[in-house]
């Protein structure tokens, strides 16, 4: 018999003859895992009966109680697996080396599909930026996920169309950021230069009575909001439209900060600005600032 074929031979009678075992031990596992988790559950709806306004208080307990039952089970179970397990891993130490040489980048790949999975930092549709790619999800698979590109919110935010394949391990490596999951809102602003010497009182009262037209209310009845304080403690505590005023290189900046869905930021910025535009024609005190630098 030739030495790969005996050595895979032995492998396989190993861990064949160790099945039983290894299937009764995750039987039990499972079932004492299962247990673990639902006192914890139990345990936290207990406390979030009397502190249910307390949002981060909540999310802390909820993280803290998941780290210490996962760190209760791996103690609890330790010994057992690793006394069934010392057998096997001896035989398999040598050949699972070579498969983590051969197939490393499918491994991880495959690990960053179970991360999108159980911990779900995002999911088809969501808008996300992994390193210097921005998309829509559309699709997520065991090696990569696929999203449709926008460009950056500077740029307009809108589709470029190109489908971009990004490898599930890659979010190992470069940061996530997720711009309609935990929090479904985000934070724009509309800036407007003036000329030295304008009615910037005036032209902050034009910007808030457009605001007021052209931007969705949000406050903290939309379930939305409920949910991101809920899930990650995200809280604000004004949610409306507002402008704030600075002198900024030879100008007065006046900066209307408004919250917008991802989609519908540049529809918006577009509205506002043509808004604005047809309100200050007749308006001699308000002058643009024309200048570089801003």
């Amino acid at each position: 018999m030739k030495p790969g074929i005996e050595y895979l031979s032995k492998y396989l009678e190993t861990l064949f003859s160790e099945a039983p075992q290894l299937a009764s031990l995750i039987i039990f596992s499972s079932v004492f895992v299962g247990v673990a988790m639902a006192l914890r559950y139990g345990i936290l709806r207990l406390f979030m009966r009397h502190r249910r306004e307390n949002h981060a208080e909540i999310l802390r307990w909820r993280t803290t109680s998941f780290y210490v039952t996962l760190f209760v089970c791996i103690l609890a179970l330790a010994p057992a697996w690793l006394a069934s397990l010392s057998g096997l891993l001896a035989v398999l130490g040598l050949f699972g080396a070579g498969v983590l040489l051969v197939l490393k980048e499918v491994i991880l790949n495959v690990a960053g599909w179970f991360y999108i999975m159980v911990r779900r930092p995002f999911v088809i549709g969501n808008r996300v930026r992994v390193g210097d790619n921005t998309g829509d999800v559309l699709d997520i698979r065991l090696l990569a996920f696929t999203m449709i590109e926008v460009l950056s919110p500077d740029h307009g935010g809108q589709s470029t169309g190109r489908v971009i394949h990004i490898p599930n391990a890659l979010l190992f490596t470069q940061p996530l950021a997720n711009a309609s999951k935990e929090f479904s809102f985000n934070w724009n602003e509309v800036r407007v230069p003036l000329e030295p010497g304008s009615d910037w009182e005036r032209a902050v009262a034009l910007l808030q009575e457009i605001a007021a037209q052209s931007i969705d209310e949000v406050n903290e009845k939309d379930g939305r909001i409920r949910a991101s304080e809920s899930e990650y403690a995200i809280h604000y505590n004004a949610l409306s439209p507002s402008v704030f005023v600075e002198f900024r290189d030879g100008a007065i900046v006046l900066s209307l900060r408004h919250l917008t869905e991802p989609r519908k930021t540049r529809l918006i910025v577009d509205r506002i600005w043509r808004e604005f535009l047809k309100r200050i024609q007749g308006e001699a005190r308000i002058r643009l600032y024309a200048g570089r630098g801003l």
